[in-house]
């Protein structure tokens, strides 16, 4: 009998190739999309999946769906304000918060299996060693706060009423059908179209994880029993600057660009300390990334290189 599983966020570039790993596996998948929503990443698999089109905000709406369809879990995943031009603080608490919140309650009535919630290292805010998930949160931009609320909200409600609930915080993750605007496909598509590359502090820092990697950790904690709101970093475990980056795609690509620093960029915050400490991972998810950065980037270059007229 095929697993039911319904997928937000599923438009995205994590969540795109969430849906083509499970599309390999036994499962029938749904997504909730919102009627303006470009499917481009999922253009040629969309007759294999069942689209809801219909907006997280409206409680009714979800809970209508709830009623409808069986599923046996949700990875959650659609967000607002991960990106420096989603600005709109309304939208950011609305998405992350309240839309959030709206899923998570009417399907848990269901007796879901497991849901997977999406939450992010900007919840931990400015730190000085590797993020460890019982940390104090003290996130320092609106997305990182809105973040820590959706997660403080869910595992609160998961932990009184018994509910399986995971949150992954992710770090970085990188790959295939990225986004053109982050570091990694400007620094690849910039290269390839002969285009001049902009980026803005060198010294900033990232845990970079590879997206195959990500995947396999959604996967896992689907998996997990017994979980009612624990919180899990994905990372690499192993932060790089913005200019070592640069240097090995590079190097991989065989260029010599360019490079034009700017510190005017609008940029809400810039770390200079940003790693994953992927112990609690490792020991109950039993995961932990495979793929290093010279694997990873070779990886993603190439997947460039065969779609660049996603991004042209």
């Amino acid at each position: 009998m095929n697993k039911k599983v319904l997928i937000t966020g599923a438009s995205g570039f994590v969540g795109s190739c969430l849906v083509r790993r499970l599309l390999k596996g036994n499962y029938s998948i749904h997504i909730i999309t919102r009627g303006v929503t470009n499917l481009w990443r999922l253009q040629d698999v969309l007759e294999d999946i069942e689209i809801h089109n219909m907006n997280l905000l409206n409680s009714d709406e979800v809970a209508k769906l709830a009623s409808n369809i069986s599923i046996d879990k949700i990875y959650h995943l659609a967000t607002y304000g991960g990106y420096h031009y989603q600005n709109k603080v309304e939208d950011v608490i609305n998405t992350n918060v309240i839309g959030t919140w709206n899923l998570f309650k009417e399907f848990s009535k269901k007796g879901i299996e497991m849901f997977v919630n999406t939450s992010s290292s900007s919840e931990y805010g400015e730190k000085f060693e590797p993020m460890r998930e019982e940390m104090r949160v003290t996130p320092n931009t609106m997305y990182g706060a809105s973040k820590a609320a959706g997660t403080i909200l869910c595992s609160t409600y998961a932990k009184i009423n018994k509910i399986p609930l995971v949150t992954l915080r992710l770090f970085s993750p990188y790959g295939y059908y990225d986004a053109k605007t982050r570091l990694i496909p400007t620094i690849i598509t910039s290269c390839l179209l002969g285009e001049e590359i902009k980026l803005s502090q060198k010294n900033s820092k990232r845990d970079f994880v590879f997206i195959d990697d990500v995947v396999e950790a959604y996967l896992k904690a689907s998996e997990l029993v017994n979980s009612h709101g624990q919180i899990f970093n994905i990372g690499s475990g192993i932060q790089y600057t913005t200019e070592e980056i640069v240097s090995n795609i590079l190097n991989l690509m065989g260029k010599d660009a360019k490079i034009h620093w700017e510190n005017n960029l609008n940029r809400q915050y810039e770390p200079l300390f940003w790693v994953s400490n992927n112990k609690k991972a490792y020991e109950r998810l039993k995961w932990e990334p495979n793929v290093d950065i010279t694997a990873g980037l070779n990886n993603t270059i190439n997947w460039f290189r065969d779609n660049l007229q996603f991004y042209r």
